[in-house]
């Protein structure tokens, strides 16, 4: 029996009995084969898993990647039987050339009554009555009290997706409210309220494996930021370094995009203006890695006004999960933003309220966020046993 180390975050031991034909171990290198299990989702919601094999020992070189796509509609059992089906496909052509080869078979399901033609002929010719497109409702809300205080926040969403080879075009719109009440004594209480809502949408048409052009266009409103109406809309084009069709294993992609943003503020600015015209571009670099060691991802993006150059800002964020030991990994993640476009701040000096609760965007020079942290597992982790009792 073939020995597999298996790198794969929906992997549990459910999904690894169904591959009876091998041997799971907790380390690459008790390993005959090494599987590495990545995805990736579009807008549309449908995600791609990719399972790339790489031989170790006796089939030391052999490699090979399949991948399998599952609906934005899938549930979890569904996602996981079509992983573990893939799964199963991959090992086999290395399980049939070891001891469990005697004992290896294949088997083929099919629906097919004797004069009808193949069920995958008929599929290919069957008509998508939605024509990929993909639409999401959502709405929460919750709501906080107690006597010296409350609060509630609602909010809904929808979106329209539409993804295939040669297209990806996204339609969506979102809408928030919040509100809040502090007894401050039994003379005075403070209320506050705020909202931001947004219409935007993206349409990217693809231009070979590399190249790809598009635009973005928005219809966005914020209390917080003093953005009572801003339209924009940019064109833009990218090119990646890898093929497009690698992506969820390795990407370096730059992105150029150049356009014009209308504003419409709620009061007057630091700048003495109620609403203005700017012309800007944004220039992105991003970075993915996901290997058997873990993954990694970096990305840059420097924005500028062109009207008013020295409006402007530069942002980096990185993120890596490494493997260092067995079942021991480490992860951090971080961004940093040097800020220099808050041209729509509000002029009149905050409250105290404001400043404490947050109740709006308040000037400053950066902005910082770090995370870091690591995970180690034990034990029996070539278990495959299921119990479901208990609902276990």
């Amino acid at each position: 029996m073939i020995r597999a180390y298996l790198a794969c975050d929906i992997c549990d031991t459910a999904l690894r009995a169904t591959v009876a034909f091998v041997e799971f171990v907790a380390a690459v290198d008790q390993s005959d084969v090494s599987v590495t299990v990545t995805s990736a989702s579009d807008p549309a919601g449908t995600k791609t898993w990719q399972l790339a094999f790489s031989g170790r020992g006796e089939f030391a070189g052999e490699t090979r990647t399949l991948t399998v796509s599952v609906p934005a509609a899938a549930t979890a059992d569904e996602t996981r039987t079509a992983v573990a089906r893939t799964l199963r496909f991959g090992l086999a052509e290395y399980a049939a050339r070891s001891e469990a080869s005697p004992h290896l078979d294949v088997t083929f399901k099919t629906t097919q009554a004797a004069g009808e033609e193949p069920v995958g002929a008929a599929a290919d010719r069957a008509a998508d009555p939605w024509n990929y497109w993909v639409f999401r409702l959502g709405a929460s809300g919750d709501r906080f009290g107690e006597h010296s205080q409350s609060s509630s926040y609602y909010s809904g969403s929808v979106s329209a997706n539409r993804t295939t080879e040669a297209w990806k075009i996204r339609l969506a719109g979102y809408k928030s409210t919040s509100s809040s009440r502090y007894l401050v004594s039994e003379d005075e209480t403070f209320r506050s309220k705020e909202g931001n809502w947004s219409v935007d949408s993206l349409v990217v048409k693809s231009l070979g494996p590399h190249w790809s052009a598009g635009f973005t266009a928005a219809v966005t409103s914020s209390s917080f930021s003093n953005q009572r109406l801003v339209t924009s809309i940019n064109p833009a084009v990218e090119y990646d370094f890898f093929p497009y069709s690698e992506s969820a294993e390795r990407s370096l992609t730059l992105n150029y995009s150049i356009g014009v943003s209308r504003y419409s503020y709620s009061q007057i600015t630091l700048y003495d203006k109620l609403e203005e015209t700017m012309p800007k571009h944004v220039l992105e670099v991003s970075l993915g890695f996901r290997q058997p060691w873990g993954s990694a991802g970096a990305s840059a993006t420097f924005w500028q006004s062109l009207s008013e150059p020295s409006f402007n800002r530069q942002s980096l964020y990185g993120n890596v999960s490494v493997r260092i030991y067995k079942g021991l990994s480490v992860n951090g993640s971080g961004d940093f933003a040097r800020i220099r476009d808050q041209f729509y701040l509000e002029k009149s000096e905050a409250t105290e309220e404001e400043i404490l609760l947050r109740l709006r965007q308040l000037e400053t020079g950066h902005r910082f966020y770090l995370n870091f942290g690591f995970t180690y597992s034990f034990g029996s982790l070539s278990n495959a046993t299921v119990n479901p009792r208990f609902g276990g």
